[in-house]
């Protein structure tokens, strides 16, 4: 491909899958793509409101790249060779980076985006009933913006100007494993698994909370599937999708690779630096409706664009607010996972769910007390090897002991309920509180709610909690 061919995404698109008449943007680093164009009956591109303006607002943002210290960019040789990676990894997410890797190995689509490649590479039946976001519905009633259709539909309907579509969250349990084991291993073959490899360790509730517990605490209630449906997802997109700015539930970190097409992601920050609550929590508020918070938002808010292709992938901290805009087909892989270097920041961003989740993030989870509960209860038999910090430990003890606190607004009753891991989560919190000298009594906002809201805190004794835990507990 071309250089010309690589900034013009319109090439290919207009009058194809958007229509001919659709207007063009060219984003600040010069890359060329369509705005999106629906029309109702009177021939009014719906698009315009809302969406336009805010696609115009986001490419104004520069390009995130290696020079920036915003977000850290890596390439995937540097990473095969640096010592204890995934140590390196948590310490740039708990500080509230993005990590972006360019050049991870994937299976590419070829030209165009075929149900037969989701098929052969993915196992997605092109027959699989599907939950379709229209955009046009989405104009017309956000509220319910949704169509049932299929895989083969979706696919079907990429090259019809006259829609716009997308589906988010297709489970796909099986992405994090490395692709089949072939007799002849080739280098890729080997970074590709051990890219993957590092990014499963990073997944601290399954690797510690769920796969090390269940010894001590048995799993007797039911477990909401969503602490294993999330770990693996799929997303499909027509040209011309907006994803309007959120950040992802229940404070979860978010891993995404590109498989095909290509995706902006525009990642937003106060101008002022400020770390305060109030402040990020108003930011990611106004952000949900730009077209009624323009000219406070074009005064006090920044951003980045990082421009995903074909195996790059993106890790992004919990409560990190983004919009995503979509200019081309595309496919993506990627999942959710918490770590106990991001507990800080998960605190904060459920914190925020609990406020006024209905306006800041993109979907409903139920899942992530059980989880937290159970990563709390391995505290006392963590690896020597990972680092805990002050601030992320009294999060996760505060959120594990105040679910009700904690829960989403428009989330269910059922995920604060109290199961088998409620008393010992419990028991391990209170010895936590003590050693910090701190009663289980205080409010967490007399503990949390002061200071930079992005800072993890000072590294923790390891021995010394763990005399803590021997003096109260049977270890």
């Amino acid at each position: 491909m071309s250089s010309d061919e690589q900034l013009d995404l319109t090439i290919g698109v207009l009058g194809t899958q958007v229509p001919a008449t659709s207007k063009t943007i060219t984003w600040n680093d010069g890359l060329r793509t369509v705005l999106p164009t629906i029309c109702n009956e009177s021939n009014k591109n719906l698009c315009d409101e809302v969406d336009i303006p805010l696609i115009k607002f986001m490419a104004q943002f520069p390009r995130s790249n290696t020079n920036n210290t915003a977000h850290v960019h890596m390439a995937p040789g540097g990473i095969c060779q640096a010592p204890r990676v995934d140590a390196q990894l948590q310490e740039i997410l708990g500080m509230n980076k993005c990590v972006v890797i360019k050049g991870v190995p994937h299976n590419p689509a070829g030209k165009t985006l075929t149900f037969e490649y989701l098929d052969a590479v993915f196992g997605i039946s092109p027959h699989r009933p599907v939950c379709i976001h229209d955009m046009k519905k989405r104009c017309e009633d956000h509220v319910h913006p949704t169509i049932t259709g299929s895989i083969g539909s979706f696919i079907e309907s990429i090259n019809d100007t006259t829609s716009i579509q997308c589906i988010l969250d297709i489970p796909l349990a099986h992405v994090s494993l490395p692709d089949g084991l072939k007799c002849v291993a080739t280098f890729w073959n080997v970074l590709h698994a051990f890219l993957t490899l590092r990014i499963r360790i990073l997944d601290h509730g399954l690797v510690h909370g769920w796969n090390q517990t269940t010894h001590s605490v048995p799993i007797i209630s039911k477990v909401h599937p969503e602490n294993f449906t999330i770990k693996g997802w799929g997303l499909l997109h027509h040209a011309g999708f907006l994803t309007y700015p959120h950040h992802d539930a229940e404070g979860t970190l978010t891993w995404v690779r590109m498989e095909a097409g290509l995706k902006l992601w525009v990642i937003f920050r106060l101008k002022s630096r400020s770390t305060q609550r109030i402040h990020l929590q108003e930011l990611a508020v106004k952000l949900t409706n730009y077209p009624v918070h323009k000219d406070w938002l074009q005064r006090n808010c920044e951003g980045e664009v990082i421009t995903l292709r074909p195996g790059d992938l993106l890790i992004l901290p919990p409560g990190m607010v983004h919009a995503v805009y979509t200019p081309i087909p595309s496919f993506a892989t990627g999942g959710h996972f918490y770590n106990y270097s991001c507990m800080h920041l998960t605190e904060l961003s459920r914190y925020i769910d609990a406020e006024v989740a209905e306006s800041t993030t993109n979907q409903a989870l139920d899942h992530a007390l059980e989880t937290l509960r159970r990563m709390v209860i391995m505290i006392p038999y963590l690896s020597p090897r990972l680092t805990l910090r002050k601030r992320c430990l009294l999060s996760l003890c505060m959120m594990a002991t105040r679910g009700r606190q904690y829960r989403a607004k428009g989330s269910s009753p059922h995920s604060v309920e109290d199961t088998e891991t409620a008393e010992p989560s419990a028991d391990i919190s209170d010895i936590i509180f003590q050693y910090f000298g701190l009663s289980n009594r205080m409010r967490p906002g007399d503990i949390l709610y002061v200071g930079n809201q992005h800072d993890p805190g000072d590294a923790i004794d390891r021995v010394h909690l763990l005399h803590a835990f021997k003096n109260s507990l049977v270890l």
